[in-house]
């Protein structure tokens, strides 16, 4: 790129990050696990709005607990001892990773938003609670205890449940096989929690697996004291996507894969190929009576016994899905140009040097 145009885009981009003002009072609500296992790494997600064109969010962990990663880029995030920073330009939405102490107990998370003039405002809720517990159990849903060394990855979605509504729990970090859960409602449930794990292997909730060719074994769990039953829900269904190149190694039919359902014994669910596709995954909706253990089989027969597991990609965020459901940025806004790109980079620095 020519100089003089290289100019023009550092000037257009610092102009958008320094000078923008916000719409309107800023909003950052943080989602994470009511409880996770000693030392376990898992994920938190903050939801943001209305900080304009670049904003901060701060994070003082509590006691023990260690940053890992975030989807935001590196020059993003400063770690400074217990609090984190977070440096915002366009994103919706970020999640970032932690590692879990090795002491049980129940501790507090707490933040604040700042909007592009420094105005603050408290990550709601205002004094998030985490219990840690002793590995083995299975975090935030109330349901049965998962062994969490069999868990290779897991997301949260929360949403409100009211009487009469179509409720849908989304999963935009794409860090499972799970797109989404969704539901009509008998009942108002107020805000509740689904997490879905991706296992290593079978969950140690099930005694066999039914006959075929495995693809993953996954948890749903659903609210907490059981609250997830044909009393309060109906109409569930199960969004789910499958890796291509597993589909193409293991020579399976589309056709032949189902989700099945895990209550005492294993039910094949009604399962459908979707009109979605891409270069890299396969969509299907499955529906179901009830959340649980669930696995997915090709070529099943009715009845269980041994299985033939192979190999599979691993799942992650970074495939660049046009049907995936919203995802929340993971990098700042691009240009065509590598020269461009840099100064995204340029600008992150002069926003951390502004301390915001």
């Amino acid at each position: 790129m020519k100089r003089f145009e290289f100019k023009i885009a550092f000037v257009l981009l610092l102009t958008l990050v320094l000078c923008t003002a916000p719409a309107s009072a800023g909003s950052a609500e943080r989602t994470l696990y009511s409880s996770v296992s000693t030392n376990e790494v898992f994920q938190v997600t903050v939801n943001v709005a209305d900080y304009g064109a670049a904003g901060q969010v701060l994070e003082k962990l509590p006691a023990g607990f260690t940053y890992v990663s975030s989807t935001l880029p590196e020059e993003a995030v400063t770690v400074n001892g217990d609090e984190v920073s977070f440096l915002l330009m366009t994103e919706k939405s970020f999640s970032y990773t932690l590692k879990a102490p090795a002491s049980t107990g129940t501790y507090q998370f707490t933040g604040l938003l700042r909007d592009i003039n420094k105005n603050e405002f408290s990550v709601l809720p205002a004094r998030s609670s985490i219990r840690v517990i002793t590995s083995g159990g299975s975090g935030g849903s109330g349901g049965p205890l998962e062994s969490q060394s069999n868990v290779e990855a897991k997301e949260l979605s929360q949403a409100v449940v009211t009487n009469g509504t179509n409720v849908r729990f989304d999963f935009p970090n794409g860090v499972t096989c799970i797109r989404y859960v969704e539901f009509d409602a008998r009942k108002t449930l107020g805000r509740i929690t689904t997490i879905a794990e991706m296992l290593k292997g079978q969950s140690k909730l099930v005694s066999s697996l039914p006959e075929g060719t495995v693809y993953k074994n996954v948890n749903i769990w659903v609210g907490s004291g059981g609250i997830a039953n044909s009393d309060n829900f109906e109409n569930a269904v199960i969004g789910f996507r499958v890796n291509k190149a597993w589909l193409e190694e293991n020579e399976v039919d589309t056709d032949s894969l189902s989700l099945w359902y895990y209550n005492d014994s294993w039910s094949k669910l009604e399962t459908m190929k979707i009109d979605e596709e891409n270069d890299t995954y396969v969509y299907f909706e499955a529906r179901t009576p009830g959340f649980g253990p669930f696995v997915i089989v090709a070529s099943g027969k009715d009845g269980s016994g041994s299985i033939d597991v192979k190999p599979v990609p691993t799942e992650t965020s970074g495939d660049d899905v046009k049907s995936e459901p919203e995802k929340p940025a993971s990098s700042t806004p691009g240009f065509e140009l590598t020269a461009v790109l840099g100064t995204v980079g340029a600008a992150y620095g002069i926003m951390r040097r502004r301390k915001f």
